[in-house]
């Protein structure tokens, strides 16, 4: 991601708090096209969770390229930074019958919706492109609509 004129990777991290409350720490991908919705169902309905936004700054473009995805960053010399939390609270996420989930099914997340200041870098990121267009037709397909939610009650009861 651009920074103004800085470039940085972006991760969230679990906070280290969060290991020791894990339900399940591995899932059985097999079971079903539901596995991570369970997972998640489960999880928050028994604890909160933190998570950090870290940032590591891009030092020198030619140790650490922008589209050479096979070259890692050496930590060594932009270590990541912790520039925020996210903390998602102990709740019900199916909500009442499982409406929720109708719900967020007609949500997307569209990267590009910044300042220039803050556009996105790099080959990949431009492959993400497809995902504006994907959710679109998803949209369309499922008869949802097409509406920024104003506040998080719009989307979740």
């Amino acid at each position: 991601m651009r920074h103004g004129d800085y470039i940085a990777k972006i991760r969230v991290a679990p906070a280290v708090t969060n290991a020791q409350h894990v339900l399940q720490p591995t899932l059985d991908l097999s079971t079903g096209p539901d596995v991570f919705r369970t997972a998640l169902t489960r999880e928050l309905s028994s604890e909160a969770y933190e998570f950090e936004l870290q940032a590591q700054l891009c030092a020198d473009l030619e140790k650490m390229p922008v589209n050479e995805l096979t070259v890692e960053w050496s930590e060594e010399l932009s270590p990541f930074v912790t520039i925020g939390r996210i903390h998602i609270p102990q709740q019900d996420v199916a909500g009442v019958s499982g409406e929720n989930f109708e719900r967020t099914d007609a949500l997307s997340f569209n990267q590009w919706r910044v300042t220039a200041a803050h556009a996105p870098l790099g080959e990949i990121m431009q492959v993400r492109r497809i995902y504006t267009a994907s959710a679109k037709v998803r949209r369309q397909l499922n008869h949802q609509p097409e509406a920024e939610p104003k506040s998080p009650a719009a989307v979740l009861r």
